[in-house]
């Protein structure tokens, strides 16, 4: 499924998995589906509640609205970007070798 909406966590716990594995959790204050959005491509995580969760939404249009009419906001997201891609590369070099 592509992006449908922006999340910030009010309330409760949630597991973030790539490939059916945990990499992170998001508590109060943190937020997720924002690569989606940037991208239009397909989520690549799966956000799984570990407690009962609320979630604020912002859909699409109203997101790209925020971020094009904030360049400030902007730069945090791209900045955001870059350590998500640093993250997954870190991740990626630390797996064992298989062969």
């Amino acid at each position: 499924m592509s992006g449908v909406g922006f999340f910030i966590v009010v309330e409760g716990d949630a597991a973030v998995s790539v490939n059916g594995k945990e990499v992170t959790q998001l508590h109060p204050g943190d937020h997720f589906g924002e690569l989606a959005l940037i991208s239009s491509r397909p989520r690549t995580a799966t956000v799984t509640a570990l407690t009962p969760l609320t979630c604020l939404v912002m859909p699409i249009w109203d997101f790209r609205d925020l971020v094009k009419g904030n360049p400030e906001m902007a730069w945090k997201l791209l900045e955001h970007v870059v350590d998500l891609v640093d993250e997954a590369q870190s991740r990626s070099t630390a797996l064992p070798d298989s062969s």
